[in-house]
């Protein structure tokens, strides 16, 4: 495969980054007296850049045969190739990807570049759409369509960013390291992946949700980020939708709760409240399975075994995969799971799992979670860890996603290079509730 990395890239990428620095700049500058966290704007932002660079890279260099990020964008490349030859029919031909076969519509002169995806594999041309304006502002280079795709995923992430210091504003340097400067995140999340299209519109939907569902602003610029971040889960990364759901229902179900003065009167009404909660949960999943295909609701737990069982094929990965047992595709089945798959997202692989330097720096980075969630764990008495930890709806919300994802992931990936990259939507949330559970309980001893 031809690098897509050459002596243009190098030339123009320095010009792209300068001008994106300097907006960034401006912005943080406006701002950074009133709001003072701004200061971790032009930071976070930089560390966007740095790993979606870096994945080119490594992309490129390290990964000789390629992979999703390369096939991406030469794919991309592909539109814009048509576009740029003026033959329009063809080009929404290929982006009606559903009723045309792609290849068919390009032809096998390969004068546009090829399409590097099945006709068949929605998901990734869905994607792949979404990176042709990046592409085409980008001039088809691609460090540039990188750099762009860092500017604008990032407003995602400082959206959620914002979220957390509202409800918290004493932790605005914790919230940072958690959401802009944990490496895996800012790395797998940087770069032409569907990963950085679904975290960045997990930022833009709890933005949306805090703003219209809980702070009740009822403004239609909230419901649209809650509405095109669900149809990006829905397009990209179906399973997204799953983990996000029982999350925000309960994160509406707790304000709610919270803002009742009567306790008598909340304690009769939380049974209805939580049957009403369940109801909705399975309604809006049936609802939906039209759209998620074999992630629908039927189709989900046989969907976690096979996945699982495929995957832990030792050839297939060279060594670099794993194994948390055979497991039946019912709930209980599946429950029996829990503590393997949360012990294999959050903290594998160990450092002596490692077979190569990307799963070396995994696994530094895993060992530091390992031994801060120790640290809380030992800080917050256990006694206070559960009513600190409903004490608050946002930390409800942001543990329990945490979580779910988290299980999720370790329950249905058995490589260790797929694994550091699916759970990077997890990782922010779970280290600012670990920041909050700190904060809450040390709140709560200044006052006894």
């Amino acid at each position: 495969m031809d690098s897509p990395v050459d002596i243009f890239d190098l030339l123009l990428a320095p010009f792209y980054l300068a001008i994106a620095f300097f907006f960034a700049r401006n912005i943080s500058n406006r701002y950074i007296r009133q709001k003072p966290y701004y200061k971790y704007l032009v930071p976070g932002l930089m560390c966007k850049f740095i790993g979606g660079i870096s994945l080119c890279l490594v992309y490129t260099y390290y990964y000789t045969v390629g992979g999703d990020v390369t096939n991406y964008f030469i794919s991309a490349n592909a539109f814009v190739n048509v576009l740029y030859d003026g033959d329009l029919r063809k080009f929404f031909e290929m982006l009606d990807y559903k009723n045309h076969n792609i290849s068919s519509t390009l032809g096998s002169n390969n004068i546009y570049d090829s399409i590097q995806f099945s006709s068949s594999d929605y998901y990734a041309l869905f994607t792949v759409t979404l990176i042709i304006p990046f592409c085409i502002l980008g001039c088809k280079s691609f460090i540039c369509t990188t750099i762009l795709l860092c500017c604008v995923s990032f407003i995602g992430m400082w959206k959620l960013y914002l979220v957390f210091i509202d409800q918290f504003p004493s932790l605005t340097r914790q919230f940072a390291i958690a959401i802009f400067f944990i490496p895996s995140v800012f790395f797998w999340g940087s770069g032409i992946l569907k990963d950085t299209y679904a975290l960045s519109a997990i930022g833009f939907f709890v933005f949306g949700l805090y703003r219209f569902q809980i702070l009740k602003m009822r403004n239609i610029k909230y419901l649209l980020q809650i509405i095109f971040p669900v149809l990006i889960f829905v397009f990209v990364k179906p399973y997204f939708f799953f983990a996000l759901l029982p999350g925000s229902l309960i994160w509406i179900f707790f304000s709610r709760l919270n803002k009742m003065k009567n306790k008598i009167f909340k304690v009769m009404v939380v049974p209805f409240l939580l049957l009403s909660l369940i109801g909705v949960i399975m309604f809006s999943l049936q609802y939906l399975g039209q759209y998620l295909g074999e992630y629908n609701l039927d189709n989900i737990l046989n969907k976690a075994v096979k996945t699982q069982q495929d995957l832990i094929r030792e050839v297939q990965y060279g060594g670099n995969s794993y194994n948390i047992g055979v497991f039946e595709p019912t709930i209980g089945g599946i429950a029996s799971k829990i503590p393997a798959a949360l012990n294999m997202a959050f903290f594998r692989p160990y450092i002596w799992d490692a077979r190569n330097p990307v799963m070396l720096l995994s696994g530094l980075e895993n060992l530091f979670m390992l031994g801060f969630s120790l640290y809380i764990l030992f800080k917050v008495k256990f006694s206070t860890l559960f009513t600190s930890l409903f004490s608050n709806p946002l930390l409800i919300f942001s543990f329990l996603f945490a979580l779910f994802f988290a299980f999720s992931v370790g329950l249905t990936t058995a490589n260790y290079g797929a694994l550091a990259r699916l759970k990077i939507p997890c990782i922010p949330f779970y280290i600012s509730s670990l920041f909050i559970l700190y904060y809450l309980n040390k709140e709560s001893f200044k006052r006894r």
